[in-house]
C-alpha cells in the first residue's frame, strides 16, 4: 500500500469514526443541530470517499466538477445552519447571499475551463469562513465551570479552517510530489478532535448539570430546614401569645363577676349593661385564644396512628353535640363510612368542627337535615357532610380556609373564623384536603379527602409509611 493510499484510508477511517459520534449524540440528546451536523458529515464522507480517494476523477469532466462543488457547498451550508441552530438564532441573509455568490463563481470558473486550483478558491474560502466562525462560536460558549471540550472543538475547527483557506495553495504546490496527503491526514485528525471535543462538551455538560442539581438540592434542603424552623417558631409564638392573652382576660372576666356580685346595688342599669358587655367581649377573646391554641397544637402534635371507624365516630360526636341543643329537630343520616387510619384526637376534632358548623348554620330551619356519605376512588376516600342550612355564595369560597375570615356576621352566627383552618391543618397533616360547595339559602356540603395509603412527616422529621388496609 502506497503512502497516498494509506493516507486516504486514514481519512476515510477518521470520517467513519466521526459520523457515529454525532449520530450517538443526536440520539441521546435530541438536539437539532447535532442531527444537522450528522447530515453534513455524511455528505462530507460521500465527497471524500468518491472524489478525494480517486474513485471519481473530480478534475476529469464538468459534471464531476459540479458534483464535487455541490457536495462541498451543501456540507458547508449544513454546518453553518447547524451552528446557528445551536445558538438559537436564525441564519443570516448574508450567508445565503454568500452561497449564491459561491455557486455563481463556481459555475463561471468551471465553464471557463480554468485550472482546478482556481475552482477551489471560492469553495475553500467559504468553507474556511464557516469553520473559523463555528470554532469562534464554540470557544465562546458560556459555562459555569471550565469546559475543556469547547476549546478542543473550537480551536480544532479554527485550525481546520485555516488549513482549508490555504488548501488551493497547498494542493497546487504539493499534490504532484505526494506531500499533500499529509494535509489530508492532519485534517482527518482535526475532524476526530472536533468530534471528541463534542463528546467532551456533553460529558462536561452532564457533569455540570449534576453539580448544579446537587447545589440546588443542598440549597433547597437548607431553605426547607429554615422554613421548618420558622414555622415551628411561629407556632410557638402563636401558642405563647394565645396563652399569655388568656390569663389576663379570664381575670378581667372574674373581676367583672365580682363587681356585679358585690356592687350590684351601687351600679345603675347602664353600668350593669356595660359590665355585661365587658364580660361578653372578654369571653369572646378567650374563645379566640382557645382556638388559636388548638390550631397551634394541631401543628405541633405528634401523630399517633390508629384504626378509626368513621361511622361510630360521627354518631358519637353528633350525640354529644345534640345533647346541648335538645330542643332542635334534626334528621341525621349516615350512609356507610369507611375505616381509616389516623390520629384519633385530631380526627375527632375534625368531625366535631364539621358537625358543629352543620348544626350552627341549620338552626334557623324548622327541621334541619344533615347527611354524611362517602365515595372512594383508586387513591382516596371522599367524605361529605351535607346540610340544608343558610349556605354561602361560592364567589366567597376563597375566604373559607383563611384564619379569622367569616362569611356571616357574628350577630347571626357566633364563631371566630378558626374552625375551618383547624380542619384544613388536620387534613394536611394526614395528606388530605378539604373543600366546600354551597348555595345561598340552599345549604352547603363540606367534603374532605383522606388517602387510603398514608405517608406522614412528623414534627421530628420521622417518616412512617402506612400500608393500605
Amino acid at each position: 500500500m502506497s503512502y497516498l493510499e494509506m493516507s486516504n484510508l486514514v481519512v476515510l477511517v477518521g470520517l467513519i469514526l466521526t459520523i457515529p459520534i454525532y449520530a450517538y449524540l443526536y440520539v441521546i440528546y435530541r438536539e437539532r443541530f447535532l442531527g444537522i451536523w450528522t447530515m453534513a458529515w455524511i455528505i462530507f464522507f460521500i465527497r471524500v470517499s468518491l472524489f478525494d480517494s480517486g474513485v471519481i476523477d473530480w478534475e476529469g469532466t464538468v459534471f464531476s466538477s459540479f458534483c464535487y462543488q455541490a457536495l462541498y457547498i451543501i456540507a458547508g451550508f449544513l454546518l453553518i445552519f447547524g451552528t446557528y441552530n445551536f445558538i438559537n438564532r436564525s441564519l443570516g441573509k448574508y450567508w445565503l447571499y454568500s452561497i449564491v455568490i459561491i455557486i455563481i463563481m463556481s459555475v463561471l470558473f468551471t465553464i471557463s475551463q480554468l485550472p482546478f486550483v482556481y475552482k477551489l478558491i471560492p469553495l475553500t474560502s467559504f468553507g474556511a469562513i464557516v469553520l473559523i466562525y463555528t470554532g469562534y462560536i464554540f470557544t465562546n460558549i458560556k459555562t459555569k465551570t471550565r469546559c475543556l471540550g469547547k476549546y478542543v472543538t473550537g480551536y480544532s475547527l479554527i485550525l481546520w479552517g485555516i488549513i482549508t483557506f490555504a488548501d488551493p495553495f497547498l494542493y497546487a504546490h504539493y499534490n504532484d510530489v505526494g506531500e499533500y496527503s499529509i494535509v489530508s491526514v492532519m485534517c482527518a485528525i482535526l475532524r476526530l478532535c472536533i468530534a471528541g471535543g463534542n463528546l467532551l462538551v456533553y460529558f462536561e455538560k452532564n457533569r455540570e448539570d449534576l453539580i448544579t442539581k446537587e447545589e440546588h438540592f443542598e440549597a433547597l434542603q437548607q431553605v426547607n430546614l429554615e422554613l421548618r424552623q420558622a414555622n415551628q417558631e411561629l407556632n410557638y409564638f402563636c401558642h405563647s401569645v394565645a396563652h399569655d392573652f388568656k390569663s389576663p382576660l379570664q381575670s378581667i372576666n372574674k373581676l367583672s363577676n365580682y363587681l356585679i356580685r358585690d356592687y350590684v346595688d351601687k351600679v345603675d342599669s347602664n353600668g350593669q349593661e356595660l359590665i355585661t358587655h365587658i364580660q361578653n367581649k372578654s369571653a369572646e377573646v378567650v374563645t379566640i385564644t382557645d382556638h388559636l391554641l388548638e390550631l397551634s397544637r394541631m401543628s405541633q402534635k405528634q401523630i399517633t396512628m390508629k384504626d378509626i371507624k368513621l361511622e361510630p365516630l360521627f354518631r358519637g360526636v353528633y350525640d354529644e353535640l345534640i345533647e346541648l341543643q335538645p330542643e332542635r329537630q334534626v334528621v341525621f343520616k349516615i350512609k356507610q363510612l369507611p375505616m381509616i387510619q389516623g390520629d384519633p384526637i385530631m380526627i375527632k376534632i375534625l368531625v366535631t368542627n364539621i358537625l358543629s358548623n352543620a348544626l350552627k348554620y341549620t338552626r334557623n330551619r324548622k327541621q334541619a337535615i344533615i347527611e354524611v356519605a362517602s365515595v372512594e376512588d383508586e387513591k382516596n376516600y371522599v367524605i361529605s357532610v351535607k346540610d340544608n342550612g343558610v349556605g354561602f355564595d361560592m364567589s366567597d369560597s376563597s375566604r373559607l380556609f383563611k384564619i379569622f375570615e367569616r362569611l356571616h356576621s357574628v350577630d347571626k352566627f357566633e364563631g371566630t373564623g378558626v374552625g375551618l383552618v383547624v380542619c384544613q391543618k388536620i387534613l394536611k397533616r394526614h395528606n388530605g384536603k378539604a373543600w366546600l360547595n354551597g348555595k345561598v339559602n340552599e345549604g352547603a356540603v363540606f367534603s374532605f379527602s383522606f388517602p387510603k395509603s398514608l405517608l406522614f412527616y412528623c414534627q421530628e422529621s420521622l417518616e412512617d409509611t402506612i400500608s393500605p388496609r
